[in-house]
């Protein structure tokens, strides 16, 4: 198990996972079904190819349309994200103001994350003495999620262990809108003005982005 995080305090929603996973015995990230544990708590999950959202019917009944179009590991964190708003959020996000709807994103951004990638599996699970990219690859595949997604989790665990902010961590690497040389750009999971960069699957750099 990885040392440097054995001060960690997890925050109260991610105590709340902890104590979901611990009562499940969760002991792999193999073990992570985030779309069983849905559909035990009677939410009813479907995959189609439309954005995705949840609805709340009758009874207090949810339903989660997770989109069917982007790669399986993408759809994994939009049913986690779908999923913490059903948890946490009760109601229509249409009708909230604008800071309310915000707000319940975010808790659900990093609701996806504790979910998917949960610390004391990410303390059992990391390499010591390796590179942040080597650290960043090895830990995506164990725990089936995209690449970025995995760099933004180590580094709001970095924010938890060394109260460094994320959006400090990496100013160096912000670069112009125009660069080309790229296979793909992602939506950084905690910050919806900034987006990865990424080549040869390697993270590139950090950058803003065009729309939001």
């Amino acid at each position: 198990m990885c040392t440097f995080i054995e001060n960690y305090q997890p925050t109260k929603l991610e105590w709340r996972v902890l104590d979901y996973y611990k009562r499940r015995g969760i002991q792999s990230p193999t073990e992570i079904d985030i779309e069983l544990f849905a559909k035990e708590s009677g939410v009813w999950v479907h995959h189609a190819p439309i954005e995705s959202k949840y609805y709340e019917m009758v009874d207090g009944m949810y339903s989660i349309i997770v989109d069917s179009r982007p790669p399986q590991l993408q759809q994994r964190v939009e049913l986690a994200h779908e999923y913490g708003h059903v948890l946490l959020h009760t109601g229509d996000q249409e009708i909230l103001c604008q800071a309310e709807r915000i707000r319940q994103e975010r808790e659900a951004n990093h609701f996806a994350m504790y979910a998917l990638a949960p610390t004391y599996l990410i303390a059992q699970y990391m390499i010591e003495d390796c590179s942040w990219h080597s650290q960043v690859v090895h830990l995506a595949d164990k725990f089936n999620v995209p690449l970025p997604f995995m760099d933004a989790r180590l580094r709001l665990l970095a924010q938890g262990v060394y109260g460094v902010s994320p959006g400090s961590i990496r100013k160096a690497e912000f670069i112009c809108e125009s660069i080309e040389d790229y296979d793909y750009s992602y939506r950084h999971p905690l910050d919806e003005t900034l987006e990865y960069v990424v080549c040869d699957g390697k993270i590139l750099h950090l950058r803003k982005r065009t729309t939001v």
